[in-house]
């Protein structure tokens, strides 16, 4: 491995090493200090969205809704148009008769992120909205 890297000691409970061993040979892990790498980097990445001091955050909405509410896709619509400096896409995929699912990919400081995500909680005929953020 060629980069720097800090040496640590970790103690957990049995039950929990057990668990990490589980998942870093089903996750295809190359070791158990890949997967707490990839575990913290969640972790920091939690922790940057809670703490957000105007920072640029990445990531993306996922609406769940009701396709046949009256006048429910010209409201999403005319939010997302409100968002415009955050939205970077949006995809629109038909789960069912009734049932349709946006993902709204964004970019910019975590309060506009969920200022928006709020406002499309609020909207009659959305079921679900699901904040995913990542890290650079």
């Amino acid at each position: 491995m060629s980069e720097d890297l800090d040496r640590i000691s970790l103690t957990l409970p049995p039950e929990m090493t057990d668990r990490l061993d589980d998942i870093a040979t089903d996750w295809d892990y190359a070791s158990r200090s890949e997967a707490v790498r990839d575990a913290l980097r969640d972790f920091f990445t939690a922790y940057e969205w809670e703490s957000d001091h105007g920072e640029t955050h990445y990531g993306t909405l996922v609406v769940i809704h009701d396709h046949h509410v009256d006048g429910l896709a010209d409201r999403l619509q005319r939010l997302q148009h409100d968002a415009e400096e955050i939205i970077t896409a949006v995809q629109h995929v038909h789960l069912s008769h009734h049932r349709c699912m946006e993902t709204i990919t964004v970019e910019g400081p975590g309060a506009e992120i969920s200022d928006l995500a709020n406002r499309l909680r609020s909207v009659k005929g959305v079921r679900q909205v699901k904040v995913v953020v990542v890290g650079e």
